[in-house]
C-alpha cells in the first residue's frame, strides 16, 4: 500500500505559487504584447532590408526584455507566514480574474490544446426560465465554443460538488498509480459527516484504490474519497487547493478560486458558470475523466467493514438515462448543492456531430435542473422541445 506523500508546508507551495502567479502576471501586459508585436515588425524589416545596427540593437533589445519576463515566473518572492487557512489560502493562492493560459481573439486558451472559451455570439439566446429555471446557465460548442443560450454565465457562482471535477482532474494528472491503495482515516470521513456532506461509506482502516476514490468523489460525490485523494497527493487539502487553483490558472479561467476539495461552503470559493463549463470540456478530453463521468453505476470490493462491497450510483445518470430527447445524448456529468449554491447540474452531450457542454446553476429543485438540462440540449442544440416529466422514464426518488 503506497504511503501518503508529505509535501512539507502548505503554505511554502502557497508562497511560491503566489509568487509565481505575481512574476507570471507582470509578463502578462499591454507593454510585453506590444514588445512580441515590435520584435516581429523588426525581424521582419530586417530581413527584407539591408538592416542598420541600430534596427539590430533594438530587435536584440525587445528579444532581451521578453526573456526576462519569462526569467521573472521563476523568482522566490519572500512573504510573511500564515496559519493554512482559507484566507492564507486566499492570500496566497488567489487566481481569481487572472489566467496563466492566454486566450487569442478567437477565444482559444493557448497553453491548452483544442479547449475554446465560451463566447457570446449574435445567435446566443437568453436562457428561457420555461426552459431552465437556474440563475445562472450556459449552454455551449466544445468545439467551436459558441454560446447557445445562457444566463448570468461570468457572475460569480458557488460551484458546490462541481468542485470535485477540478478534484478529479489534478487527481488522475498526478497519481502515480491508480491502482494504489490509500488508507482511510477518521479525519477524512467524521468532519465530513459532521458538515453532512455526502460520502461515499469508507470506514477508517479501509484500503480503496485511487481508481476507487474517483468513481466514489464523482459518481456519489463523496467528500470523504475527494480528501483521501487530496492527502494521497498532495499532503493536505489545503496543498491540493493549491494545485487546483494553479491548473484553474493554466486553463485560462476567468474567475475561479478553490479552497477545498469538496464545494463545501467558503465565502471565497467560487467560480462561474462558464468557468466550470471549460473545466467540464477539458476532463472530457481525458480518457480516465471521461469514463468517470460517464458511468452510472460502480462497484466497491468487499471487505471487512463492508462485507458485501458499496454501489456506487451517479447523481446525474440515476435521475435520467441522457437519451430522452430525440437527436440528444447525455453522456454524463456532475450535481451538486449547498444551501447557498442551491442545485447545480453540469453535463455533456452529443446532438449531431458536435458535443455541448451545459451548467445550470442555482435551479428551483433537483429535479427542475434535470428537467431544465434535458429541455434546454432538446431546445437550442436538436431544435425539439421542452420536457415534459410525465414522459419521464426514472422515478422520483
Amino acid at each position: 500500500m503506497k504511503k501518503i506523500k508529505d509535501h512539507g508546508s502548505s503554505l511554502r507551495l502557497l508562497q511560491t505559487f503566489k509568487s509565481r502567479n505575481r512574476a507570471a502576471r507582470s509578463c502578462r501586459t499591454a507593454k510585453e504584447r506590444e514588445y512580441r508585436r515590435a520584435g516581429k515588425r523588426l525581424k521582419s524589416s530586417f530581413f527584407e532590408r539591408t538592416g542598420t545596427a541600430m534596427t539590430a540593437f533594438i530587435l536584440v533589445f525587445s528579444i532581451l526584455m521578453l526573456t526576462g519576463c519569462r526569467i521573472l515566473s521563476g523568482v522566490q518572492v519572500d512573504t510573511p507566514d500564515s496559519d493554512a487557512s482559507d484566507t492564507a489560502l486566499h492570500d496566497y493562492g488567489d487566481i481569481s480574474g487572472e489566467s496563466s493560459g492566454d486566450t487569442d481573439k478567437d477565444g482559444v486558451i493557448s497553453s491548452v490544446p483544442f479547449l475554446v472559451y465560451p463566447f457570446r455570439t449574435e445567435q446566443t439566446e437568453e436562457m428561457s426560465e420555461d426552459i431552465a429555471d437556474a440563475e445562472y446557465s450556459v449552454l455551449y460548442n466544445v468545439s467551436t465554443g459558441e454560446i447557445e443560450a445562457a444566463r448570468n454565465e461570468n457572475d460569480a457562482i458557488f460551484p458546490a460538488s462541481l468542485t470535485k471535477v477540478m478534484t478529479l482532474i489534478v487527481t488522475v494528472e498526478n497519481a502515480d498509480d491508480l491502482d494504489d491503495r490509500v488508507e482511510m482515516t477518521y479525519d477524512m470521513i467524521a468532519p465530513m459527516m459532521a458538515e453532512q456532506a455526502a460520502v461515499a461509506g469508507f470506514e477508517p482502516g479501509d484500503t480503496p484504490t485511487v481508481r476507487d476514490l474517483l468513481y466514489a468523489m464523482i459518481l456519489a460525490s463523496g467528500a470523504d474519497a475527494a480528501l483521501a485523494a487530496a492527502e494521497y497527493i498532495a499532503g493536505s487539502e489545503t496543498a491540493f487547493a493549491a494545485m487546483m487553483n494553479k491548473k484553474a490558472a493554466e486553463l485560462g479561467l476567468h474567475d475561479t478560486y478553490f479552497t477545498n476539495v469538496t464545494g463545501l461552503h467558503s465565502d471565497i470559493h467560487h467560480s462561474t458558470a462558464s468557468d466550470m463549463a471549460v473545466i467540464l470540456a477539458y476532463a472530457i478530453q481525458n480518457d480516465i475523466c471521461r469514463e468517470v463521468l460517464s458511468t452510472e453505476t460502480y462497484m466497491l470490493a468487499a471487505n471487512e467493514s463492508n462485507p458485501d462491497g458499496i454501489e456506487l450510483h451517479s447523481t446525474l445518470l440515476s435521475r435520467m438515462y441522457g437519451d430522452e430527447m430525440p437527436g440528444v445524448l447525455i453522456h454524463g456529468g456532475k450535481t451538486g448543492y449547498t444551501d447557498q449554491s442551491g442545485n447545480c447540474v453540469e453535463s455533456f452531450a452529443d446532438v449531431g456531430e458536435d458535443t455541448y457542454i451545459l451548467v445550470l446553476a442555482k435551479a428551483g429543485t433537483n429535479w427542475n435542473a434535470i428537467y431544465g438540462t434535458l429541455s434546454a440540449y432538446s431546445v437550442y442544440c436538436a431544435g425539439g422541445d421542452s420536457y415534459e416529466p410525465s414522459r419521464y422514464k426514472k422515478t422520483e426518488g
